[in-house]
This record gives structure tokens, C-alpha cells and sequence, in this order.
């Protein structure tokens, strides 16, 4: 038998009633269901704007800076570009 469900916590919630008694011991084999595209999109998404608000990243990307314009100038100043 092959029943589709989601995980919550220790549970494990089917899409689907079936015939088995409650309480009655199975063995699991879990496989995650194959995201379509568009999930994959929407995950994207989320996680890629997920950062934008968090004000700690912009000491970050500005040392990023301050390092990237030292190697430039560096190699400017030696004549390597």
C-alpha cells in the first residue's frame, strides 16, 4: 500500500483515509515527493528575500568592499591591470 501524506512533528498526517485498525504497527519507508517547478520557484523566492531586511549584513557587505577596492587598488598600483 502506498499512501501520500506530510510530516507534522512526530506524526505523520495521510491525504487519504485507509483500511488498517488504529494503533496497528507499520514500518515507514519515507521518500520526499518531487517538488513541481513552480514550488521550486516559490521557494527561491522566498528564500532569496529572506535577508533583505537584516540590517547586520550591511557591515558585512561593506568590509566586502573596503577589501574588494584594496585588491583593485593594489593591483592598479603594480600594474597588474
Amino acid at each position: 500500500m502506498q499512501v501520500q501524506g506530510v510530516i507534522n512533528g512526530e506524526y505523520i498526517k495521510l491525504f487519504r483515509k485507509t483500511t488498517l485498525p488504529d494503533g496497528l504497527p507499520v514500518i515507514v519507508n519515507i521518500r520526499t515527493k518531487p517538488s513541481m517547478p513552480e514550488e521550486n520557484r516559490n521557494l527561491i523566492d522566498k528564500l532569496c528575500g529572506s535577508w533583505k531586511h537584516d540590517s547586520s549584513l550591511e557591515s558585512i557587505f561593506a568590509e566586502i568592499g573596503n577589501v574588494n577596492s584594496r585588491i583593485l587598488f593594489n593591483r592598479n598600483d603594480s600594474g597588474f591591470l
